[in-house]
């Protein structure tokens, strides 16, 4: 696949353009030490797979083969983050389309919003207000246990807004590519 479908503006260096898409699939710099055009295919393909249709697909699984004759650990990872995606598509949230995140982030800032709208937000004082009456009472009350459910699913929340914004922010402008 080639890098010119994926919804970033790469640089034009491959190796740059290596470096960047590794940034954003996590990779590590040492597993594309020595990583050429081929390699650049193979993580472009693994970023579109999901939105390739069966042959492409079977294309990007031949190359990732073929790299793993040279490159055992990155054939390794790159089948993983395939997997990871089929699982789940927000393990690999660079493999969602343009409308994928920007539902997402819609989502996640409503929730945001509401919960601050009816005064619900994860405090540090409220914490230790908390865990001050755990340690006093030497027991968790349902009230407790409720509220750290509700703070839980608040952080959480928006740990995921702040991991959609981030991959808005990487691809920096909105790409019309034929994929995304």
């Amino acid at each position: 696949m080639e890098s010119k479908y994926l919804p970033y503006n790469l640089p034009q260096s491959k190796s740059e353009q290596l470096k960047v898409l590794a940034r954003i699939t996590n990779l590590q710099p040492a597993i594309i030490k020595n990583a050429g055009e081929e390699e650049l295919q193979a993580i472009s393909g693994v970023i579109l797979h999901r939105h390739l249709d069966r042959f492409q697909k079977i294309e990007v699984w031949k190359l990732i083969r073929k790299i793993g004759k040279r490159n055992r650990p990155l054939e390794g990872k790159l089948t993983d983050l395939i997997l990871n995606t089929k699982v789940n598509p927000q393990w690999g949230i660079w493999s969602l389309t343009n409308e994928e995140l920007l539902a997402d982030q819609q989502f996640h800032d409503a929730i945001n919003t509401y919960a601050s709208w009816i005064g619900i937000t994860a405090s540090a004082q409220g914490v230790k207000d908390i865990i001050y009456l755990i340690i006093k009472n030497k027991k968790v009350t349902k009230g407790g246990i409720v509220t750290f459910a509700l703070w839980g699913s608040l952080l959480f929340n928006l740990s995921e807004l702040h991991k959609v914004n981030a991959e808005l922010a990487n691809r920096s402008t909105l790409n019309k590519s034929p994929v995304f």
